[in-house]
């Protein structure tokens, strides 16, 4: 069944209809599916099976949706697009809807994720100049809407090819599409994602998780500020592009760069590899990234398409 079909539905009434407690209704949702039922196969055999389902008289007798349901559009976490990251949050953290606007299919990609972070005019530049690099790569942008990120990411997106996703931390239906981000739904380049009802307005209470569930969407993240990130490593590749990595603070786990030539070969050299290991270890300094061969970086770039030329004469001056 398909994110817009009557399941879809059924997971929104169960979710938001007060008809259960949330976590009630997700902890339903996830056992169900691991009996390999859906929501509409129980809830269509209810009162019969209600011990079979997990339900006690009273949950049974209530759950009995109305025969008009909601139209949402809306990804369940069951189904093939949504990030595989997210099933590692704890069910009361991981969404069990994700509601979106644009092109979903743009999460068949990997998602980096440029979070919101302290910016000066250096590294304002540091960050534009890895943008006319990357985008357009295989990798899918990521930023918070509304953050100095966002805008500049959207900034150089009319001026170059390249998709993105934009984190809302508000309901869908809450806010106002402005004409640069209609121009860039309409032409399939732009996805919007909110863990929230359409409904909900924005909340600073929300923030901290709301931030969780956008970095463990993502399967990189990539921090352009002068101050240190404050992102939990969790086995999650992380790149953190400074403009003087010589005074950053060590920060276990980390790779640490003033070059943005060095996030190209960064995300290539993730593509292949598994998560960065669970240690406190592991701390590389340094901007020459990854430890390839200059004429065989230069040779397995070029498979995506053209490389530029900055990045073309650094990579042979190496």
């Amino acid at each position: 069944m398909t994110h817009s079909g009557r399941e879809t539905q059924l997971w929104y009434w169960l979710l938001y209809s007060g008809v259960l407690p949330t976590t009630r209704a997700k902890n339903l949702l996830s056992s169900w599916a691991a009996e390999g039922l859906s929501a509409e196969s129980v809830l269509d055999s209810l009162p019969t099976t209600a011990s079979q389902a997990g339900l006690n008289n009273a949950e049974a007798n209530a759950l009995k949706p109305p025969k008009t349901l909601e139209t949402v559009t809306a990804l369940r976490w069951n189904e093939a697009l949504y990030p595989k990251a997210l099933q590692t949050l704890d069910l009361k953290l991981r969404p069990a809807l994700l509601f979106y606007q644009g092109n979903l299919k743009l999460l068949e990609r990997s998602m980096l994720a440029i979070p919101p972070a302290p910016v000066e005019t250096v590294t304002t530049l540091l960050l534009q100049e890895t943008l006319s690099q990357v985008l357009g790569d295989t990798s899918l942008l990521a930023a918070l809407r509304g953050s100095t990120q966002a805008t500049i990411l959207l900034g150089e997106m009319a001026d170059s090819e390249g998709d993105a996703l934009l984190f809302v931390r508000q309901g869908l239906g809450t806010i106002e599409i402005t004409g640069e981000e209609q121009r860039l739904l309409n032409d399939g380049r732009l996805l919007l994602l909110s863990p929230l009802n359409p409904a909900a307005p924005a909340n600073a209470k929300w923030e901290s998780a709301l931030f969780q569930v956008e970095m463990a969407a993502a399967e990189r993240i990539l921090w352009v500020s002068h101050e240190s990130p404050d992102i939990p490593i969790n086995k999650l590749p992380i790149l953190w592009l400074t403009p003087d990595p010589a005074s950053a603070t060590p920060m276990p786990g980390y790779r640490i760069t003033d070059e943005p030539g060095d996030v190209p070969l960064w995300l290539l050299e993730n593509t292949s590899l598994p998560a960065m290991p669970d240690t406190t270890d592991l701390m590389e300094v340094s901007s020459v990234l990854p430890p390839l061969p200059p004429t065989e970086a230069l040779r397995i770039l070029e498979r995506g398409g053209a490389i530029p030329e900055a990045l073309r004469r650094r990579l042979l001056e190496r």
